[in-house]
């Protein structure tokens, strides 16, 4: 049944991803398709628009993928039922019929965190870059989380555009590669179809304009789309530069929090979105063709880097100042995975990791098996019982503390079992 659902929607979808990664949701949004420029990949020198690279003597030479890199990805597809990610988030249906007070709860969070803002110039512009990073493209408003002096050159990299790769994946807005109709959640807000909390409580909700872009589009509310990118980029990088990992995490979930800055999205939105994003990461990751681009990517991004501070990433990651120490991150990465809400389901239900899910500790924890990756996970995870955590066999994707899962000191016992110390 769920080859066949997946069929279904590779043919529905067919000619949105024939060869780029547009989404139904993305295409009515113009102004952002007029941001997608041309493709960094090999053949494509000689057109108009191309981002031709700085030359540096005795610099890395910047290579980008070959065309058929453009298509051949399995994960183009969910692995999910439908072939999208509808299920993961699935639990929102019974706290919509059988929790008033948690969703009363969603918009008087949402409500006094953009109240809340009102007085932080600092705070709502921030908030209004991240909300402009789906079409603008995310890797210049994320690589704060690469720590000062790594984020600079980073930022002159991409100025110069001495990272083809890296922008074919993650960069050129609504073109990332790494996306796409499946993790668009353009179908997940169609099928859940909830109002936003500006349409819903208009006269509670603060509007921070800018001028120029529209923040407040009349489109569904569950679940964030803007999470859900940031979260499956950030989660993508963590793995490509697994030194930084809980700091790109923990970036995608502040991109999340921002969401409600500007209150467009509630808490549950928030916390679903990562869920999307990070079971899309998993898809990604777990597609062999995917994998082998964003370990290129990443080692592009290394050897630039290098080249710019003469040292290798690691001895910079330590010297500089960061975006977040690892125990401030993974502080702030765990805070936002409740946004304070209670527990509603069984606090005592069993941790289930789900099947995708333990590879994305590959890089971080590349010495332990599967198994013992799962267990890390199980171990990191968030109690039990909190909204939309699944307690079914398919796993909780709710309960996935990546951040702390990534920066875990982890014991390998005489038995072959684990400890996170």
């Amino acid at each position: 049944m769920k080859s066949a659902r997946r069929r279904f929607l590779s043919a529905l979808a067919a000619s949105a991803i024939a060869c780029g990664t547009v989404s139904p949701a993305q295409a009515a949004d113009l102004d952002g398709l007029s941001k997608i420029g041309v493709p960094p990949v090999a053949g494509s020198e000689a057109l108009s628009g191309y981002p031709a690279p700085v030359q540096h003597l005795g610099a890395p030479t910047p290579r980008p993928f070959p065309a058929d890199y453009l298509v051949g990805y399995i994960s183009d597809i969910s692995s999910h039922d439908w072939g999208i990610y509808s299920e993961v988030i699935s639990g929102f249906n019974d706290l919509r019929a059988n929790h008033k007070d948690v969703m009363a709860k969603n918009l008087d969070i949402v409500v006094d965190v953009n109240n809340a803002a009102s007085d932080n110039p600092e705070l709502i512009a921030r908030a209004q870059r991240d909300a402009a990073a789906d079409k603008e493209g995310l890797l210049l408003a994320f690589s704060d989380a690469l720590g000062e002096e790594l984020g600079g050159h980073f930022r002159q990299a991409l100025k110069e555009n001495r990272l083809p790769k890296t922008v074919f994946l993650f960069g050129n807005g609504y073109g990332a590669r790494a996306g796409g109709i499946a993790s668009s959640t353009f179908f997940e807000k169609e099928i859940y179809n909830y109002q936003r909390p500006f349409k819903v409580a208009p006269e509670k909700i603060n509007r921070y304009e800018n001028g120029v872009d529209d923040f407040y589009r009349d489109s569904k509310s569950f679940p964030s789309g803007h999470t859900n990118q940031a979260t499956w980029a950030t989660t993508l990088l963590a793995l490509a530069l697994p030194e930084l990992g809980p700091q790109l995490v923990t970036r995608g979930s502040e991109a999340g929090y921002n969401r409600m800055v500007m209150g467009v999205h509630y808490p549950l939105d928030v916390i679903g979105g990562r869920m999307t994003g990070t079971a899309a990461a998993a898809d990604r990751w777990n597609d062999p063709k995917m994998r082998r681009a964003v370990k290129q990517a990443g080692e592009e991004i290394r050897k630039e880097l290098e080249w710019r501070t003469g040292r290798p990433l690691a001895e910079t990651v330590a010297a500089q100042t960061p975006y977040r120490s690892t125990s401030q991150a993974v502080k702030e990465y765990t805070e936002r995975m409740t946004m304070g809400f209670e527990q509603v389901y069984n606090t005592e239900a069993p941790m289930i990791v789900p099947q995708a899910a333990p590879d994305l500790l590959l890089s971080s924890h590349p010495n332990l098996s599967y198994s013992q990756r799962a267990s890390v996970l199980r171990q990191t995870a968030l109690p039990a019982g909190y909204p939309l955590d699944d307690q079914t066999r398919e796993g909780s994707w709710q309960r996935l503390n990546i951040a702390a899962a990534m920066a875990a000191k982890v014991q390998v016992n005489g038995d072959g079992s684990v400890s996170v110390l």
